[in-house]
């Protein structure tokens, strides 16, 4: 049973960590996962960017979108909708 099909879930700081694992688990039950994360670009000790994220989210068998960003700026968190919209 897939209990979050046609669902879309917002998921900050997602490019590592317990944030990505909750974008993995909804992704495996059908979830579309937007992932805001401030890495973009790797980080010399640090696994995964807000991009690598995504393409496990797709590999998981989700829809993913990454918005680079930061959750504590209003304007990055403002532009989500735009990202959800286009899942």
């Amino acid at each position: 049973m897939s209990t979050f099909s046609d669902r879309t879930l917002v998921v900050s700081g997602g490019s590592r960590g317990i944030a990505l694992a909750i974008a993995l688990g909804a992704a495996k039950h059908g979830a579309d996962v937007v992932l805001l994360a401030k890495t973009a670009e790797p980080h010399p000790k640090l696994p995964g960017t807000v991009h690598t994220a995504v393409a496990d989210v797709e590999a998981a068998g989700g829809k993913g979108v990454a918005v680079v960003g930061d959750v504590r700026k209003e304007e990055d968190v403002d532009i989500l909708d735009i990202f959800v919209d286009k899942l």
